[in-house]
């Protein structure tokens, strides 16, 4: 009796990745990963509750009346309804500003020479500062990753090399520079070792051109240690 060989038919599976620019989601099979910034969105920031507090306080001394002596004379009820989301309205104002130089900068970095606006120039200009400055060699930029293995995604701003390293970086427009922003970079980081392991990154770098005329760039070289925060 002939030995019979079984062949295998069965075609070895490949994941298909896709990422939805209208509602900003990332999918992996038609099923949703999630996304690098919700993943630190977790993060407690005790900073916002005496912001949100000062901001309310803020907004009812601009708004309402004084005496010639300088003492307000009495709290309208539409000041405290407006005072009440104040935070939320100059929190959203900040974000439009931010997202749209943001996006100003994105197309700078690929090359697409962007207007100069007015309106956004106070960061822009710093961003520019910076480039004049150190350099940078871009080689990506709103590059998107994805882990199938710890099941995210996310879209890094930028891979540049400069002075001879390269680093993966983040434009910030916030207040500030912050940890757990070198968390957030390790994540990208670690997703773009996994689906593309040629990539040799010697260090992260933040560049915060803020919305108050400061330009802030802090770089990183802990990696391992700062992928185990986001991990975490």
């Amino acid at each position: 009796m002939k030995n019979l060989t079984v062949q295998d038919n069965t075609e070895t599976h490949i994941p298909v990745f896709r990422f939805d620019p209208v509602k900003h989601r990332y999918y992996l099979d038609n099923k949703q990963l999630t996304g690098v910034t919700t993943i630190l969105g977790v993060l407690s920031k005790p900073f916002l509750i005496p912001w949100a507090s000062r901001m309310a306080v803020e907004y009812i001394q601009k708004n309402t009346a004084k005496n010639s002596e300088g003492e307000y004379l009495g709290v309208t009820d539409k000041v405290l309804e407006k005072a009440r989301n104040a935070h939320a309205q100059i929190r959203d104002k900040a974000a439009d500003t931010g997202t749209l130089a943001h996006s100003w900068i994105e197309d700078y970095i690929k090359g697409k020479n962007p207007e100069r606006k007015e309106e956004l120039a106070i960061i822009t200009d710093n961003f520019l500062k910076w480039v004049e400055e150190k350099k940078p060699k871009f080689l990506a930029s709103e590059k998107i990753v994805h882990s199938k293995k710890n099941w995210y995604a996310g879209t890094l701003d930028f891979v540049a090399e400069i002075n001879g390293k390269v680093y993966l970086g983040d434009v910030k427009t916030g207040s500030g520079i912050y940890q757990e922003m070198f968390w957030q970079t390790s994540g990208y980081q670690l997703a773009l070792e996994e689906i593309e392991p040629e990539w040799k990154i010697d260090g992260h770098i933040i560049v915060n051109p803020t919305k108050k005329g400061e330009l802030n760039v802090e770089t990183n070289f802990f990696y391992k240690e700062n992928v185990k925060g986001f991990l975490a």
